[in-house]
């Protein structure tokens, strides 16, 4: 299971501001990714500020009906949180628009009331982030754009996330349960916010419970051939509790390589075995071949490794045959509206349109940003190896680092800057740059390397270009990233070797930062890649 991280303890309200009760326990670091997150993330939209209060009540104070089990005589550190001047001169505006949605308690419609909103809880099995949306909106019967969400948890999982649904009251939200029954999609916990929308870039990091069954060690051998030459072969043999605490233990300590996933980047292997990937989708759009990219999405990945049904291998083959024909793909799509989500948006906008990028604009604007995203964490992927490789986990002259301040009102800012003394920089402080515009790469071999990629792939980054999809807004990422609260426990145990017992299956529990993926701490705690191409006997 995958759910959200929890910061804050109680919240009062008051008269143009709102006071956030910490937990007494909270660390820092805690606090001011309360602070970040609430201030916009760094992003240059500020809808709210922040003051710090130390020593704040938690028992009375501002608000003094706030029951607490606690000392009436102590205190916990507090965030007040009001509007910026910014943010409440958008909203004025917004509220004066003729096409303000719909709310069902006419709040819309009145200047003189706050937006409402239902925040709840979504619980989601086996089903990609694009179509839960869409079953959401239509059991609600809104529009997209009021599903707030803070992120995109994964699909093989089954996972929680807060949600808010903008001017739908609790009723309304409870009732579309009964919609989404079967679609394995939940909306729970449901409460009434004001003034509070969730969106992209909100988060703070993820809760992981991870079951990892049929354990088994891999133990390497060699022989030597006739000719004198080392061969080596694999064998597995039982995982002993020592062995996972061992491992465990490493990744706690030290950390993984900061890869993007599978999720993101597309399967691991020869584009001849897995076929299309997000990332070549995005290399298409970014060299503004349109039409390349439509016919990428249309292909799909490979039938050896995704199993679709007879009507979608009936439309991608239509669509091959009939050299690009939108109309008569469109018709040979399946019935059901969930499959195929974005390959249908697409052929009804060049029935539409006739223009490929004017189809690519029918899709929804995060899954067309994906695409890019994921070509941009496709040229991450391999700098990282690369510099992996070239100087292990040691800073060098000329890598990036990042260097964190902090505002009076606790705001994190993140400054990014050469390496000119190596030993005075930790491993956990290097960033290597998401290519985009505007951006600071390394000034040694690194740097080099990011040009090669880019040039070779006839991607041109270093300017933003005046088509949305034709472009990328670079970030900056650690290189190495460790989990927090990472341990395990053993879900049932095989047989016993003395006092170290075999493990079968153990779950394992941790927090990750936003945008960090599980799958690649598995990846290092199994000391294994994402496309093993060697033969494992059995003991």
């Amino acid at each position: 299971g995958e759910n959200e991280t929890i910061q804050t303890k109680k919240i009062s309200s008051h008269e143009g501001f709102t006071v956030l009760r910490l937990r007494p326990e909270l660390p820092r670091d805690r606090r001011r990714n309360v602070h970040k997150i609430l201030s916009g993330g760094g992003s240059q939209r500020r809808d709210f500020e922040t003051v710090t209060i130390s020593n704040y009540p938690l028992n009375g104070g501002l608000d003094s009906q706030i029951d607490c089990n606690n000392n009436e005589n102590a205190t916990t550190t507090a965030i007040m949180v009001h509007w910026s001047n910014k943010a409440l001169s958008s909203l004025q505006k917004k509220r004066k628009r003729k096409n303000d949605y719909d709310a069902d308690a006419n709040s819309s419609n009145k200047a003189d009331e706050s937006i409402t909103a239902t925040f709840c809880v979504l619980r989601k099995e086996q089903v990609e982030h694009q179509a839960a949306v869409q079953h959401i909106a239509r059991a609600l019967k809104c529009n997209q754009q009021d599903i707030g969400l803070a992120g995109i948890k994964d699909m093989q999982a089954i996972t929680y996330q807060f949600c808010t649904l903008r001017s739908i009251n609790i009723q309304r939200a409870e009732r579309a349960n009964h919609a989404l029954t079967g679609k394995r999609i939940e909306l729970s916990r449901f409460e009434e916010v004001y003034d509070f929308l969730l969106n992209r870039g909100n988060l703070i990091g993820n809760r992981f419970e991870v079951v990892l069954r049929n354990l088994k060690r891999i133990e390497r051998m060699t022989s030597k051939t006739e000719n004198g030459a080392t061969v080596w072969k694999e064998r597995t043999i039982p995982c002993v509790a020592s062995h996972l605490d061992a491992m465990v233990k490493r990744v706690r300590e030290f950390g993984f390589v900061n890869f993007y996933g599978e999720q993101r980047v597309g399967d691991a292997g020869h584009s001849s075995r897995v076929g299309v990937r997000s990332y070549d989708v995005g290399r298409a759009m970014l060299r503004q071949n349109f039409a390349q990219a439509i016919d990428l999405i249309m292909t799909g990945r490979s039938y050896g490794i995704y199993h679709p049904g007879d009507d979608e291998v009936k439309a991608r083959e239509i669509w091959k045959t009939s050299g690009g024909n939108a109309k008569a793909t469109l018709d040979a799509f399946p019935k059901s509206s969930s499959t195929m989500v974005r390959e249908r948006d697409l052929m009804k906008g060049l029935v539409r349109y006739g223009d490929p990028l004017e189809a690519i604009q029918c899709v929804p604007r995060n899954v067309r940003m994906f695409w890019i995203h994921s070509y941009q964490s496709y040229v991450w992927n391999i700098v990282a190896t690369e510099r992996i490789k070239l100087w292990g986990l040691h800073a060098k002259i000329g890598d990036l680092y990042e260097v964190s301040s902090f505002e009076q009102d606790g705001t994190k800012s993140d400054n990014i800057n050469v390496v000119e003394e190596p030993d005075a920089v930790s491993i956990y402080q290097v960033v290597l740059p998401l290519p985009g515009y505007n951006m600071k790469y390394p000034s040694n071999e690194i740097g080099a390397l990011y040009n090669k990629i880019l040039e070779n792939d006839g991607v041109n980054l270093n300017e933003k270009c005046n088509i949305h999809e034709a472009t990328a807004k670079g970030s900056y990422r650690k290189l190495i990233q460790k989990a927090s609260n990472l341990k395990w426990e053993k879900v049932c145990e095989c047989t016993s070797e003395g006092e170290d017992p075999v493990i079968d299956a153990v779950q394992l529990s941790f927090e990750l930062e936003s945008g960090c993926y599980a799958t690649m701490l598995l990846r290092e705690l199994m000391l294994t890649t994402m496309a093993r191409e060697g033969k494992i006997s059995a003991p």
